[in-house]
């Protein structure tokens, strides 16, 4: 009878002494994610068939290293390119001409990964783009553009 008592008397004193344990280190634990600093200013250009050239900005902080690109064709199949220093832009060859889906990270000195700059872009020779999608090189000419409808005939005018 002595043996339980004193095996009750233990378990519960183990059970009640591990019940704030949490305590010691949750101040100093960070329970959010931590983001590299994204890139910015996506643009894009395809010279040729198969060929897409993306240029970026870097953003200004020091922290980031190293960069992941990755290309995506339709939702099956991807790939990871990555470069062991920072650039501002990079050439991708041998793609086929239909959708890319581009996205591009930033790898901080501890290891954090950014959130990825994300850019879909078709392999069209002479084709440009920025990183709202548009067909346009830069915004200016996106807001020089007119169109004339048609009331009659409820489309555009050719």
């Amino acid at each position: 009878m002595k043996k339980i008592f004193v095996l009750l008397c233990t378990s519960l004193a183990l059970l009640t002494a591990c019940d704030k344990m949490d305590s010691n280190y949750k101040a100093y634990v960070d329970e959010h994610q931590t983001y590299a600093p994204k890139v910015s200013g996506v643009i894009a250009r395809s010279s040729e068939l198969g060929s897409v050239t993306l240029r970026w900005q870097l953003p200004e902080s020091s922290l980031p290293k190293t960069m992941e690109l990755v290309y995506e064709e339709s939702s099956s199949k991807s790939d990871c390119i990555t470069l062991d220093k920072l650039v501002t832009g990079y050439t991708f060859t041998g793609l086929l001409e239909q959708g890319y889906t581009f996205k591009i990270y930033t790898i901080d000195v501890f290891g954090n990964r950014s959130v990825p700059a994300t850019y879909t872009f078709n392999p069209i020779p002479h084709r440009e783009g920025n990183d709202s999608g548009d067909e346009y090189a830069d915004d200016a000419d996106w807001f020089n553009l007119s169109l004339e409808w048609d009331w009659e005939n409820g489309k555009a005018k050719e």
